[in-house]
């Protein structure tokens, strides 16, 4: 990227060092240009450039006392420049993403908890199962329309992300048999769909992820859970409208609501159930102090409180704050004990502490069903915009840029992982011609999808160059900090030697990221 390379040109004319050349793309050279001291080239292989410093690689011990030459410089000057590029990068990134939110752009999603976090607010929309986006004419024709719900793929019903695969264009090798339900939900039909020009069947669908959910397993038979309407293998989806992924995420919701209204999916439906909880005795007296009030009342461990003067509590705060605030007044308190419920009644004193040690019971309605995780195939039906005010959107972009340059640093050593111990590239790596992939397909989303992910891009080109890795600036900045560490010189035929075997692994790197790109692409 130019931006990279422009970075180390102005740092090295701001530091009195020549700047032999500034070259656009890699040699073979098309056209050159010299002004002042600088050779500008463009050049056949249009993938970045470079910039070539006076001294920068040099053996001469002569250019040790060229003021103009890189390796005459200390150690503090040299760092500047071989590190600016990376900065010219990085805020790059933070200056498009900044516009990206002012103006409006779909936001991050680059992990599983990206997803869920924009799930949970709003900004992507979902919907359980598998739904067409587009059709070709001739699939039209046959009574695909876009909205239909594809339930069944040659019979087998649609349960997970990857049976999508063969409606894609690289996954389509014969003629299907599609089960679906129209947009309206309210008619199934059967199509079958011939495979055009040997690879397509000329349907899209809407991007598709497997979300956990919970899945009932068991229902106690004449319990409340039955009794509400909920069956064995329906998918929790939602609980008074916030998403559930885990046990926690129940537990939490249904801890505060004696009443819910739970989303579940049954047969490819989504359907809602009012549910009540059973709240009695939710506050439970674990311990009772000696010699205090408590003992006096009449209170025993093992003593859940439903309520004080008629007024349920369901937190032990609740009832800490009401025995405090009492005032002197004659309070009723309605407990359970050995499973049936009683009344003691006591005049509690103002700021009295009756000395008992309280907690929280925490129970699923007496066990009225049992739950297991499960995936469940989600389409992401619409993705919204982030659009934040000039500030919010600096502010925005600074952390998604620091948040992502962390995320960039663990793919790449998980690539580096899987090429050392299985031999191959991760599904999600890129490199050269899946990049021109991309960049076409964003140019034709609009410009500020192909912003997003220009930013992502300079994003990766920083992380690449400030790890240690030999000839690249990390390898580079890496020796200098060696020097000053040391206060001695890195010997230069060692260094050029390193970066002459880093450029060949990189290379080497570059064609097998580029082979896996032209597998996955075509």
């Amino acid at each position: 990227m130019i931006i990279h390379e422009y970075g180390h040109f102005a740092q090295a004319r701001r530091a009195g060092v020549k700047v032999l050349e500034f070259g656009f793309g890699f040699p073979p050279r098309l056209f050159k240009k010299k002004y002042g001291d600088t050779l500008y080239t463009l050049n056949a292989i249009p993938f970045g450039g470079f910039v070539k410093l006076h001294g920068e690689d040099s053996t001469d011990p002569k250019l040790l006392k060229d003021p103009e030459s890189f390796v005459h410089q200390s150690t503090w000057v040299r760092s500047k420049i071989v590190i600016a590029g990376v900065v010219m990068n990085f805020l790059l990134a933070v200056l498009l993403l900044t516009i990206g939110f002012i103006f409006g752009i779909e936001p991050l999603l680059v992990s599983q908890d990206d997803l869920y976090a924009a799930i949970d607010s709003g900004i992507v929309q979902t919907g359980p199962g598998v739904y067409v986006s587009k059709v070709e004419p001739s699939v039209a024709a046959l009574g695909v329309t876009a909205g239909d719900q594809v339930l069944a793929i040659d019979d087998v019903l649609v349960t997970n992300s990857q049976q999508v695969s063969v409606l894609s264009k690289k996954g389509a090798t014969k003629d299907v048999d599609l089960k679906l339900r129209d947009a309206k939900g309210d008619l199934v039909k059967k199509v079958h769909v011939p495979l055009i020009n040997g690879n397509s069947l000329g349907i899209d669908v809407k991007a598709v992820a497997n979300i956990p959910r919970l899945t009932i397993y068991g229902l106690k038979e004449g319990g409340s859970a039955q009794l509400a309407g909920f069956k064995k293998g329906d998918s929790i989806l939602t609980v008074d409208g916030r998403q559930i992924y885990n046990i926690n995420d129940f537990q939490n919701v249904l801890a505060d609501s004696e009443k819910v209204t739970i989303e579940v999916l049954r047969d490819s439906l989504v359907k809602k159930i009012d549910y009540s909880q059973n709240f009695e005795g939710r506050v439970v007296i674990t311990d009772i102090l000696p010699n205090t009030p408590a003992v006096k009342i009449g209170f025993k461990a093992g003593d859940r409180i439903i309520s004080i003067s008629d007024k349920r509590v369901t937190t032990a705060q609740e009832v800490q704050n009401m025995i405090m605030n009492a005032n002197g007044a004659e309070n009723v308190f309605r407990i359970v004990r050995n499973d049936a419920i009683t009344t003691i009644t006591a005049k509690v004193e103002p700021k009295t502490k009756l000395g008992i040690a309280l907690s929280e019971v925490t129970f699923f309605n007496r066990d009225d069903f049992s739950l297991y995780s499960n995936g469940v195939v989600t389409s992401l039906l619409k993705i919204g915009d982030i659009k934040l005010g000039p500030w919010d959107a600096l502010k925005q972009a600074i952390s998604e840029s620091i948040r992502l340059t962390g995320v960039t640093i663990i793919a790449f050593f998980n690539t580096i992982k899987s090429l050392v111990g299985h031999l191959t590239v991760p599904g999600d790596i890129g490199g050269p011609v899946q990049i021109a992939y991309y960049t076409h397909t964003f140019v034709q989303e609009g410009f500020f999808a192909l912003l997003r992910f220009t930013a992502l891009l300079s994003l990766s080109l920083a992380v690449m160059n400030v790890l240690p890795i030999p000839a690249l600036d990390g390898g580079r900045l890496f020796f200098i900090l060696v020097e000053a560490v040391t206060g001695r010189k890195v010997s230069a035929r060692f260094e050029s030697l390193i970066h002459m075997l880093g450029f060949v692994l990189l290379m080497l790197l570059i064609v097998i990221i580029t082979y896996s790109d032209i597998v996955k692409l075509f």
